[in-house]
């Protein structure tokens, strides 16, 4: 069956579906790590502490009838936290599979939002395989995480925020998990460059690029794994970023940590390591020689600040 690629369209449709129910998270100023001048958007400030929310409301808004039985779906945390969101603004009842490395208070936070949470030994694609199976045995709609056309166009209403508050943004940059926020920025940006950070542990989207295909990776190992530790692009999300993504950085979990108190330490921004990644990329020198500013979307605040030390 072929693929659906979403369009820029999609895009503007979803951002006009999902405004009253979004918070307009803000967007600052700041100079540095480095000399550069850097647009933040403060995605970690969305209702459920990520993008996430946006893919998954629009999702199960789509959905409309069909879900009235309920949605499942598979997730490291925050894309479960933003299908749990999406059910409790709906009235729908979701049903979340979280790999055992899924944090604490990620797992209390679903629980939280009334969703049915069930751990499952293992990395995300191990969770998948159980939340599928059991959609298939319920009959009722599987939400994925990344590699669906409305998921992905409800992610990139993010980025059409941030360039309209900051039009003058030239090069956007963001983490990469499965490639749901990249391929919408990729959609949303009007033709800015953007570019794509993944840990060295991680590299799903720069594996894939090199292959010319998505591929499974055979080891997952980073701080960063509970929410870029996929394993495997979509093929949507692939398709997309082929053509879009001006490249793929890695970073090591050094750098990650490094810039995550960075930004506890200057800004008192809380975020996972994941929403750091892209902060490692620009501490390192790596976007040096893109045009500015640089848009960075800061997302995933679902964290707890004493491991900040």
């Amino acid at each position: 069956m072929p693929i659906r690629i979403p369009t820029k369209r999609d895009v503007d449709e979803a951002a006009v579906r999902l405004a009253p129910w979004l918070r307009r998270t803000p967007t600052i100023r700041i100079q540095g790590p480095g000399a550069r001048e850097i647009v933040v958007k403060l995605e970690g400030l969305q209702r459920s502490g990520s993008f996430k929310m946006r893919g998954a409301l629009n999702k199960v808004m789509l959905l409309g009838d069909a879900a009235s039985g309920g949605v499942v779906t598979a997730s490291g945390g925050n894309h479960g936290l933003g299908v749990a969101w999406a059910g409790l603004l709906l009235g729908v009842p979701c049903h979340v599979y979280v790999p055992s490395s899924c944090p604490d208070i990620k797992q209390d936070a679903l629980a939280a939002a009334n969703a049915t949470v069930t751990v499952v030994p293992g990395h995300y694609p191990d969770a998948e395989l159980s939340a599928r199976a059991h959609a298939r045995a319920r009959g009722i709609p599987y939400v994925h995480a990344y590699d669906d056309a409305d998921v992905i166009a409800g992610q990139g209403t993010c980025v059409l925020e941030l360039c309209e508050d900051a039009p003058d943004v030239q090069t956007v940059v963001v983490a990469i998990g499965g490639g749901g926020l990249a391929a919408g920025t990729v959609l949303g940006a009007g033709g800015r460059r953007v570019v794509g950070v993944e840990p060295f542990g991680a590299p799903t989207m720069h594996a894939a690029l090199r292959a010319g295909g998505p591929m499974t990776l055979d080891h997952i190992e980073s701080i960063a794994a509970d929410s870029l530790g996929a394993g495997r692009v979509g093929d949507t999300t692939f398709a997309l970023c082929r053509e879009g993504l001006d490249r793929v950085e890695l970073v090591d979990d050094h750098a990650i940590m490094e810039a995550r108190r960075w930004l506890w330490t200057q800004l008192r921004i809380a975020v996972e390591p994941g929403a750091a990644a892209p902060f490692a990329a620009l501490a390192r020198g790596m976007l040096d020689h893109d045009p500015g500013p640089v848009g960075i979307i800061l997302s995933g605040a679902n964290t707890d600040p004493i491991t900040l030390g």
